[in-house]
C-alpha cells in the first residue's frame, strides 16, 4: 500500500484566493481582468489555479484550461489556446457554439482545427492580425453567454505566436466578461523572453496584475505535513522540511514520500526524485523515462509503442507509477506528476539510451503526429535526414497559422542542418536558395526585416540570374516585399523593375502581373499615381489573360485610387467600385477592407462626402466583422469621420469614434481617425483635447514616408495654432506641411495649407504674395476637384483681408462651400463677408444677414471655435444677431456710467491702442472714436487717456 503524496486541501494561499474570486466577480459584472500567477517551479501555482477553477464551476462560469509545453524548438504555435478551447464544441450547444465562432469560423482554425479545419493559405502579414482580432470576437462573443475563465499555464514554455495573441487580448478585452489567469514561473522569464515584454507593458498600463507566490510559512509547512502524514508531524522535522525546502510545497511533498526526513536529508531535490524512482520495478521505471522522453501527454498506445511492453507488463507499470504519484491521469492519457521530474528523468538519461527513446517516440508518431514533434525528437535522436524534412514541414505549417516567429525558428533549424543532409534538396523538394528564400519571407512578416535582408541576400549568392531568372526575379520580387516593409518603398520599386527585367519571355503571365501589381501599389502608395496607373494596367491585362482574378482585383483596387488622385474621377471610381464588388464575390477579406478604404478616400477627393460616410459606415462595420478591426477597419473609419465632420453631422461622428475607441490599433494604422477626432475638437472649440489627439501622431510623423499624412498633420496644427493665436507657429506648420508635398504629385492638399498660411499672415501683416501665388500654381498643375478649388477661392479671399477687403470674394467661397455641403466652412467665409462689408462701408444689413446665418450655422454645430469669433465681430460692429423682437432684456452697463460702446472702445484704447486703430476694429470712423474718448475722460472725471486706462485696469 502507497503513501500519500500530496496534501488532500490547500495550504495557505487564503489572499490569493480571494483576490481570484474577486476578479470571476469583476467578470461576472461585465469586466475582463487578466491575472498572472507567477513564482518558482514546485511553488503551488498549478494547485492554487486547480482549487479556483473548481470554485468558479460552481458558480457557473465557464473555464477552459490550457498549458504550454516544454518542447523546445518542436513548439507549436497557439499551444496553449488550442488546448483551452478544444472542449468548447462540448461545453456549448450547436446555436452557442455558432455564435461564438462568428462569421468566419474557417478562419479560426489555427486555433479550432478539431471545429475548423486548416485556414485558408495566405502567406499576408495581414492575416496574423485579423486572426488575432478573430479571437478576441471570439472570447467576447463567448464570456456573452455566461462568464468565462481562461487558464493558460506554464507560460514559461509559451511560444511568440501565442505570446502575441496574449498581449493583443490583455489589451482589448476590458468589457468582455473574461477572465485570464496565466501561470509562469518568474526566474525563467528573463529579458528577452517571449512573455517578458507582455508581463511588463501589461502591468504597467494597469491592465493586468501580478500574484507573486512566496513560500509557505512553517507552521503552513507543518499544517502540509500532516495533511500528507494524517498525524501531527514532530517538530524536529518540520524544522528540517522548512530548512531545505524554504516552504515550497512540492519540495516538501518529495522529501516527505521520499521517507523520513532526518540530517541525511539527499543533496538535492533531483537526487530526491530519482531515489522515488528507482525504488519502482525496472518496467515502472522504463515507462517513466519514456514518458519524460515523450514530452507531453501520451496515451497508452504511444507509450506502448515506445517501452515495447506488453499490456498486462504495462498496465502494472502504470498503476504502480500512478500510484507514487510520479504519474497522473489527464483526459489524453498520462504525464509526469511535475515538469521538475520530466527534467530528472531526461537528464538521468544515457545519450545511446535517449537516442533510442526519441528514435521510437518518432517512430511512433510518423503517421499521426505534428511536424514540429517529429522534427525535435529526430533531432533529439540523431537523425539530421528526418528532422530537417520534420522542420521544413513544421515551418509550412507554422506559416499556415500565421506564426511567423515560430516559422522563422523552424526555417533556420533547417538551414543549420542543410550542410549534414548530403540530398537536403532531395528530401525537402527545394534548393538552398527556396528555403533561404522562405525563411526571408516569415522572417518579413514577422517584421524581422533585417534578418529577412540577410536571407534574401545569402540566397541571392545562391542563384545565377543567367541560368535561373526566374527564381532569381522571384528573389527580387521578395527584397522588394523586404524593402517595402522597411519603409523604403522608392528601394522596393526599384527592386521590382529588376525582378521585371529578369522575367524571361516564357515567364507566366501570373507571375508577371503580380509583380507589376505589387510595383504599382508601391508607387501608389509614393503618390507617383502615373507611373502606378501604368504598372496596374500592364498587370491587368496580364492578369485578365489568365484568369488571376485575385491579382486582377488588386491591380484595379490600386489603379482606381491613382486614376482618382489624377483628377480621372468616373474612371477611378468605376475601377474601385469594380475591386469591391470582386473582392466580395471572390470573398478576399482583405481586399474588401481594402477596397472600401480607397472607394471612400476617392469619394472624399471627389466630394461626394455623402456617399463616402454611406459607404465608409458600411466598410467599417464589415471590415470589424471580419477580423480587420485593427487595419482596414480604422482606415475606413478615418475617411468615414472626416466626411461626417465635414457634413456637420457631429453626432454621428461622435457615435463612430464611441464604436472604434476600443480596438487597440497601433498610431499608424489609426491616424486618419486620430487627426478627425483632433479636427472635431478644434472646431468645438476644444484646443487641449485636440493637441492631446496630434500629440500622439507627433512622434509617427516625423519619420513617415506618408506625404498624407504628414501634410494633413501640419494643416490640423496650423489650425490649432490659429485658434489659439499663436500665428508666427501656425506659419511655421504650413511651411512644414507645404514643404512635404513639393515635387510630388500629392498636391490636394495644397490649396488647403495655404488657405490657413494667408490667415495667419494677414493677422502677422506678413505678405501673403508668395503663398497666393504657390496656391494658384497648384490649382493650375493639379485637375480639377470641388475641395480645392474652394479652399483656393477662399485663399484668394483671405489674401484680401489686410489691403482691400472683397466681400464677392467670400460670398464665392460660401457658394463653393455650401454646394460641397461644408456648413462650418461656409460660415466661416460668411463670417468673412460680414467683415469684410463693414471694412468697405458696405450695407450694414447685408452684414447682418451673412452674421446671423454664420451664427446659426455655428450654434447648430455646437462650433465653438467660430461662434465667439462671430459674437465677437457682432458686438464691434454693434450688429444685432437676434432680430429685435427677439432680444434679451439689456444687461447691467459693464462699467459703471459707461454704455456698452464706450467700453469696448475704452478696453481697446487700455491696450494702447490709437484711435484709428480703434475705428478699424469696430468699423466707425476715426472722428467717432474721437468723440467716444471725450466722452469716457468726462464721465470718469479723469484729465488724459492715460489715465482712463489706468482706472480701466485696476477695476477690472
Amino acid at each position: 500500500m502507497t503513501r500519500r503524496v500530496s496534501c488532500p486541501t490547500l495550504i495557505g494561499r487564503s489572499a490569493e484566493l480571494e483576490r481570484l474570486d474577486a476578479a470571476l466577480t469583476q467578470a461576472q459584472n461585465g469586466s475582463s481582468v487578466l491575472l498572472f500567477v507567477s513564482g518558482d517551479a514546485g511553488i503551488g501555482k498549478s494547485r492554487l489555479v486547480t482549487t479556483f477553477t473548481e470554485h468558479a464551476r460552481r458558480r457557473d462560469a465557464l473555464v477552459f484550461t490550457g498549458g504550454c509545453l516544454d518542447l523546445a524548438e518542436g513548439a507549436a504555435p497557439y499551444a496553449p489556446f488550442v488546448a483551452a478551447l478544444r472542449p468548447l464544441a462540448y461545453e456549448l450547444t450547436a446555436e452557442e457554439l455558432g455564435h461564438v465562432l462568428g462569421e468566419a469560423p474557417r478562419e479560426l482554425g489555427a486555433l479550432l482545427p478539431e471545429l475548423c479545419g486548416r485556414p485558408p493559405a495566405r502567406r499576408d502579414g495581414a492575416e496574423r492580425g485579423r486572426l488575432y482580432e478573430l479571437a478576441l470576437g471570439l472570447f467576447q462573443r463567448m464570456a456573452a453567454l455566461r462568464p468565462a475563465v481562461l487558464v493558460l499555464e506554464d507560460l514559461h514554455w509559451i511560444d511568440p505566436a501565442s505570446a502575441d495573441l496574449l498581449a493583443l487580448l490583455g489589451a482589448n478585452l476590458r468589457r468582455a466578461g473574461l477572465l485570464v489567469i496565466g501561470t509562469y514561473r518568474s526566474d525563467e522569464v528573463v529579458r528577452g523572453h517571449p512573455l517578458h515584454g507582455t508581463v511588463l507593458e501589461l502591468e504597467r498600463s494597469g491592465r493586468a496584475e501580478r500574484i507573486e507566490l512566496a513560500g509557505l510559512s512553517r507552521d503552513e509547512v507543518a499544517a502540509q505535513v500532516a495533511g500528507i502524514l494524517g498525524i501531527r508531524p514532530a517538530v524536529r522535522q518540520v524544522g528540517a522540511l522548512f530548512a531545505r525546502t524554504e516552504g515550497n510545497p512540492f519540495f516538501v511533498e518529495e522529501l516527505v514520500a521520499a521517507g523520513p526526513t532526518t540530517n541525511e536529508v539527499p543533496a538535492s531535490l533531483r537526487e530526491v526524485l530519482l531515489t522515488r524512482v528507482e525504488r519502482l520495478a525496472p518496467e515502472t521505471r522504463r515507462v517513466l523515462r519514456a514518458v519524460a522522453a515523450i514530452g507531453r501527454v501520451g496515451d497508452e498506445e504511444l507509450i506502448a509503442a515506445v517501452t515495447g511492453l506488453p499490456p498486462e507488463s504495462l498496465d502494472d507499470a502504470l498503476h504502480e507509477a500512478v500510484a507514487h504519484r510520479l504519474l497522473v491521469v489527464t483526459d489524453d492519457g498520462y504525464d509526469v506528476r511535475h515538469a521538475l521530474l520530466r527534467d530528472a528523468l531526461h537528464t538521468e538519461l544515457l545519450p545511446g539510451e535517449r537516442s533510442r527513446l526519441h528514435r521510437a517516440v518518432a517512430t511512433a508518431l510518423e503517421k499521426h503526429g505534428p511536424s514540429a514533434e517529429l522534427a525535435r525528437h529526430w533531432h533529439a535522436a540523431g537523425d539530421a535526414d528526418r528532422a530537417l524534412s520534420g522542420f521544413v514541414a513544421a515551418a509550412a505549417a507554422a506559416q499556415a497559422s500565421y506564426a511567423w516567429a515560430v516559422a522563422l525558428a523552424h526555417y533556420e533549424r533547417a538551414l543549420r542542418l542543410w550542410p549534414e543532409v548530403p540530398d537536403a534538396a532531395a528530401r525537402t523538394g527545394m534548393p538552398y536558395a527556396e528555403l533561404l528564400g522562405r525563411a526571408a519571407e516569415v522572417a518579413t512578416a514577422a517584421g524581422e526585416v533585417d534578418r529577412a535582408a540577410r536571407l534574401a541576400e545569402e540566397a541571392m549568392g545562391e542563384v545565377d540570374p543567367a541560368a535561373e531568372p526566374t527564381r532569381a526575379a522571384g528573389l527580387w520580387t521578395l527584397v522588394g516585399r523586404i524593402r517595402w516593409v522597411a519603409g523604403d518603398l522608392a528601394a522596393a520599386c526599384a527592386a521590382y523593375d529588376k525582378a521585371i527585367a529578369l522575367l524571361p519571355a516564357e515567364a507566366s503571365a501570373r507571375e508577371r502581373a503580380r509583380v507589376r501589381g505589387l510595383q504599382g501599389h508601391a508607387l501608389m502608395i509614393q503618390c507617383r499615381f502615373r507611373e502606378s496607373v501604368a504598372s496596374c494596367r500592364e498587370a491587368v491585362e496580364a492578369a485578365v489573360a489568365v484568369g488571376a482574378r485575385d491579382i486582377e482585383g488588386h491591380a484595379r483596387n490600386t489603379m482606381g485610387v491613382s486614376l482618382a488622385m489624377l483628377g480621372e474621377m468616373t474612371n477611378g471610381l468605376a475601377e474601385l467600385a469594380e475591386a469591391l464588388r470582386s473582392a466580395k464575390e471572390r470573398e478576399d477579406a482583405w481586399e474588401v477592407g481594402r477596397a472600401y478604404v480607397n472607394y471612400t478616400e476617392a469619394l472624399l477627393w471627389a466630394g461626394d462626402w455623402a456617399k463616402a460616410a454611406e459607404l465608409g459606415m458600411e466598410g467599417v462595420g464589415i471590415c470589424r466583422r471580419l477580423g480587420y478591426g485593427r487595419t482596414t477597419c480604422m482606415c475606413a473609419a478615418g475617411n468615414t469621420l472626416a466626411a461626417l465632420i465635414r457634413l456637420g453631422r457631429w453626432s454621428d461622428a461622435d457615435r463612430l469614434v464611441d464604436d472604434v475607441m476600443d480596438i487597440e490599433a497601433p498610431p499608424w494604422q489609426r491616424w486618419g481617425v486620430t487627426l478627425a477626432m483632433a479636427e472635431l475638437q478644434l472646431r468645438r472649440g476644444d484646443s487641449d483635447g485636440a493637441r492631446r489627439h496630434l500629440a500622439t501622431l507627433a512622434e509617427i510623423t516625423g519619420r513617415t514616408d506618408d506625404l498624407d499624412l504628414a501634410s494633413s498633420y501640419h494643416a490640423c496644427r496650423a489650425r490649432l495654432a490659429i485658434l489659439e493665436h499663436d500665428l508666427t507657429a501656425a506659419r511655421g506648420h504650413v511651411r512644414a506641411g507645404l514643404d512635404v508635398i513639393r515635387g510630388s504629385e500629392f498636391i490636394r492638399i495644397g490649396p488647403e495649407l495655404c488657405a490657413a498660411g494667408i490667415r495667419a499672415e494677414a493677422g502677422l501683416h506678413g505678405d501673403a504674395t508668395p503663398l497666393l501665388e504657390e496656391c494658384r500654381a497648384m490649382l493650375a498643375a493639379m485637375p480639377k476637384m470641388p475641395e480645392p478649388e474652394a479652399y483656393g477661392l477662399q485663399a484668394e479671399a483671405e489674401a484680401t483681408r489686410t489691403a482691400a477687403p472683397d466681400p464677392a470674394l467670400w460670398r464665392s467661397a460660401t457658394a463653393l462651400w455650401e454646394e460641397l455641403g461644408e456648413t462650418y466652412r461656409a460660415a466661416y467665409c460668411r463670417t468673412r463677408e460680414a467683415e469684410a462689408i463693414l471694412a468697405v462701408r458696405g450695407p450694414r444689413e447685408d452684414a447682418v444677414e451673412a452674421l446671423r446665418a454664420a451664427w446659426a450655422t455655428a450654434d447648430a454645430l455646437g462650433a465653438d471655435a467660430l461662434r465667439p469669433e462671430i459674437e465677437n465681430l457682432a458686438r464691434r460692429a454693434r450688429l444685432d444677431l437676434v432680430p429685435a423682437a427677439e432680444e434679451p432684456e439689456p444687461a447691467e452697463e459693464p462699467v459703471p456710467g459707461l454704455t456698452a460702446r464706450e467700453t469696448e472702445v475704452l478696453a481697446l484704447l487700455s491696450s494702447g491702442r490709437t484711435n484709428r486703430q480703434i475705428a478699424e476694429t469696430l468699423f466707425i470712423s476715426e472722428r467717432t472714436v474721437g468723440v467716444h474718448v471725450s466722452r469716457i475722460l468726462h464721465k470718469l472725471g479723469v484729465p488724459n487717456r492715460g489715465a482712463a486706462a489706468h482706472l480701466f485696469r485696476a477695476s477690472n
